[in-house]
């Protein structure tokens, strides 16, 4: 790889994703800010298809740009990011999934408010695309955008509340030091590592730039991890909740932020819920009594009605049920009603 100094280092987690990856390089190698500026990083979480054979010709055509690494066991994209992340040697870092793709202008546009403004991140908006050609998304584009600080407790509270990060690790410019200093990393070889990685990282930045343009592709890939029904993965959920609350406690975030991390908590519960519902066959029962105690122990029901109103009522509704006391059959017989509620 060339040794200039990179502007950005974008970091692609990839497994199994032969049938997409040449979509992902391609919108990078375009980018207008020039593929010189880019450190791009390729991690190989031992895929069983031909992902590493395309990434080796990618590499062969970009070979100033492109870096590709093969680990020999499946330990997840979280431990993937990890890796990349210690290879990368740009100020900035892009985190981006290898089914997904940018619009060609994507780097230019978040590059120039996270060195004018001297951000911590810069956020755009997305499409959720289920399409497979690459095609400017036909949605109106916006050009606008806003420079938030949350350096004081009551606006870093608002930049809870407001939800301004967005979703995952993707769609963000990030500056490295921050993310090195203050341990932002992902839990590895466990499924659904982006639940505990946000809100870390809106416990630590201070500035931030968000641009409501549509810049970043998620493709709704049927066949992600967090899409298959009756699969084991789906009790990482449960592991990443208990992981955070206990790492959140060590940080002393629940001094300041007690609020904040208490919805995040119940957040959890409602998609832990939700896949429950929707992903089994027949919903479980002992993963359902986990996710019960385990969401009582962190918020117990007299504080869970202070944020009982304020919840919208699908997501009421599944809380109700973890803190009512069902034996299996009657549990069964509600995650059914439920279920009929949900895909109406």
């Amino acid at each position: 790889m060339d040794e200039k100094v990179k502007k950005i280092s974008v970091i692609i987690p990839c497994y199994n994703v032969a049938a997409y990856i040449d979509r992902c390089m391609s919108s990078l190698v375009r980018q207008t800010m020039g593929i010189e500026s880019l450190e791009i990083i390729c991690v190989d979480d031992a895929s069983t298809d031909e992902t590493w054979s395309c990434l080796q010709k990618w590499e062969q055509r970009f070979p100033e740009t492109l870096m590709i690494i093969r680990q020999e066991k499946n330990r997840r994209a979280g431990a993937a990011r990890n890796l990349g992340l210690l290879y990368a040697s740009a100020e900035w870092i892009a985190f981006v999934d290898a089914d997904d793709w940018l619009e060609t202008d994507y780097f230019e546009i978040l590059y120039n408010p996270a060195v004018a403004y001297e951000c911590d991140a810069v956020v755009c908006g997305f499409v959720r695309d289920a399409s497979v050609p690459d095609v400017k998304s036909e949605e109106k584009f916006r050009k606008s955008g806003k420079y938030i600080t949350a350096e004081t407790k009551e606006s870093k509270k608002k930049l809870f509340r407001d939800g301004s990060l967005g979703f995952g690790p993707w769609a963000k410019l990030l500056r490295k030091s921050l993310l090195t200093e203050k341990k932002i990393c992902f839990p590895e070889e466990l499924a659904y590592e982006d639940m505990y990685w946000l809100p870390l990282l809106y416990a630590y930045v201070e500035k931030v730039y968000v641009i409501e343009e549509k810049l970043y592709h998620y493709f709704l890939n049927p066949g992600s991890i967090t899409l298959c029904s009756n699969a084991d993965h789906h009790m990482d959920m449960l592991k990443i909740q208990l992981m955070k609350w206990t790492d959140y406690k060590k940080r002393g975030f629940f001094h300041e932020y007690r609020e904040e991390f208490e919805r995040d908590a119940l957040n959890d519960a409602v998609c832990t819920m939700t896949q429950l519902v929707m992903l089994y066959d027949r919903p479980l029962y002992l993963l359902f009594q986990m996710e019960r105690e385990l969401v009582k122990e962190q918020i117990p029901e007299c504080r869970y009605e202070y944020y009982r109103a304020e919840l919208e009522p699908a997501s009421r509704l599944l809380l109700d049920i973890l803190y009512s006391p069902l034996d299996e059959p009657a549990f069964l017989q509600i995650m059914e009603q439920v279920k009929m509620q949900l895909i109406k």
